[in-house]
């Protein structure tokens, strides 16, 4: 999949910005995509400068990732560090596509750090205190919250995808199937979409109606024919799904302004 990832910094900075809760977003394979406004807050990039307290940290949240994954739910805990962390499952037709952490938030009851570690000083002490303080009740909103922004993105980013992708794929449904019934009618009921909608469609990408987008491309499959082979021309407007050698004749030389016969005659070059 891929991301838009100043989109989402923008939203997780406006989220930012109204909670003081800092969050991160990760892939379905726990891979970090985005996070504001740091990486670590200064307490945890000090906390981590000690290789045990590190290993702690990753352990931690290897644990609840793979509890999150088990349960498919909001799981909160309180690391070893005492902060309290909070990995929620972004669900897509019932798949889980992504993750929202919100974390390195103190406790309102703690006021030192809770940490069993040698690894302590006044300095990481003040470092623990200036963590925000945050009521659960807060922060399950704010989950609530990124979590649904985060569906929205995701399902926007995949309409917006499916979208770009209609008009390639009618096109070469179309150049694959000349010779088919390519009606108005038959395109709908391939495509599963109302005549409204093709008509839309043809308008905005083709800046065309269906009827005159497949001819079109009958007549650029007739034109490669005729260049490239020494097919009769009864032959090659049946494979271009025209049976009327007369019809095709006459809107070829519209088309083109060499009837079939006369374009044979020219150099590529001049045509």
């Amino acid at each position: 999949m891929e991301y838009n990832f100043t989109k989402i910094q923008s939203l997780l900075k406006d989220f930012y910005n109204l909670t003081g809760i800092k969050t991160c977003i990760y892939d379905n394979e726990e891979n970090e995509i985005c996070y504001y406004p740091e990486k670590f807050t200064p307490f945890c990039s000090m906390l981590r400068k000690d290789p045990q307290m590190d290993e702690r940290c990753k352990n931690c949240d290897k644990k609840a990732f793979t509890i999150c994954k088990k349960t498919r739910a909001q799981y909160v805990y309180t690391c070893h560090a005492g902060l309290i962390e909070c990995v929620s499952p972004i669900l897509y037709d019932n798949k889980i596509i992504g993750f929202v952490v919100l974390g390195q938030i103190k406790p309102q009851s703690d006021s030192r750090i809770a940490t069993d570690s040698e690894y302590t000083s006044e300095e990481l002490d003040a470092m623990y205190r200036k963590l925000p303080n945050i009521s659960m009740e807060k922060i399950n909103s704010a989950i609530k919250i990124i979590d649904a922004c985060a569906g929205y993105e995701y399902l926007k980013n995949l309409l917006h995808s499916v979208e770009n992708k209609i008009d390639v794929l009618l096109d070469r449904y179309i150049s694959e199937n000349l010779t088919a019934d390519l009606s108005v009618q038959a395109l709908c009921s391939v495509f599963h979409l109302s005549h409204s909608e093709i008509y839309s469609i043809f308008k905005d990408y083709f800046h065309s109606t269906p009827a005159d987008h497949v001819k079109s491309r009958r007549l650029a499959y007739a034109r490669t024919l005729l260049e490239t082979t020494t097919l009769p021309v009864n032959v090659i407007c049946k494979k271009c799904g025209l049976d009327d050698y007369n019809y095709f004749s006459k809107i070829f030389k519209r088309h083109f302004g060499l009837s079939p016969r006369e374009l044979r005659k020219k150099p590529f070059r001049e045509f």
